[in-house]
């Protein structure tokens, strides 16, 4: 089941009838869901309509951004010193260069040049730029 058919189920959960776009409404603004996922849900349900020559009059919640959590430097030596090796290896490496998960799965040791101490990234993630890390 794809996520259209889980939206459009979980409306139905909620006591929506897709016939009314007015019932949707009422238990889309009574579902515990952030405004980001009552969004899509939006989105997936004008879709639907659109597929069955429907029309409505969406209505609009505002996802308000937040500032993400950053841990202090104590927190992620802490965490780091409770992990094993091989992932306190990686956190070790992420936590020193600045590096994505994947673009340090992705490294090899010709990418590190130990006299330098450098390791040169040629693999960026999310379209980075190639850049060499100390």
């Amino acid at each position: 089941m794809d996520i259209y058919q889980r939206a459009l189920r979980k409306l139905v959960e909620a006591g929506a009838d897709l016939r009314d776009p007015e019932s949707v409404k009422e238990s889309l603004a009574k579902m515990p869901l952030s405004a980001q996922w009552k969004n899509q849900m939006i989105a997936t349900y004008a879709a639907f309509l659109k597929m069955h020559r429907g029309s409505w009059k969406p209505p609009a919640y505002e996802v308000t951004r937040k500032l993400p959590f950053i841990p202090t430097e104590e927190e992620i030596d802490a965490l780091i010193a409770g992990c094993g090796r091989k992932t306190a290896t990686l956190l070790q490496l992420l936590k020193e260069t600045g590096m994505r998960v994947g673009e340090a799965l992705r490294s090899r040791w010709i990418n590190v040049d130990l006299e330098r101490r450098l390791i040169i990234l040629n693999e960026p993630e999310k379209d980075g730029e190639p850049r060499s890390l100390r």
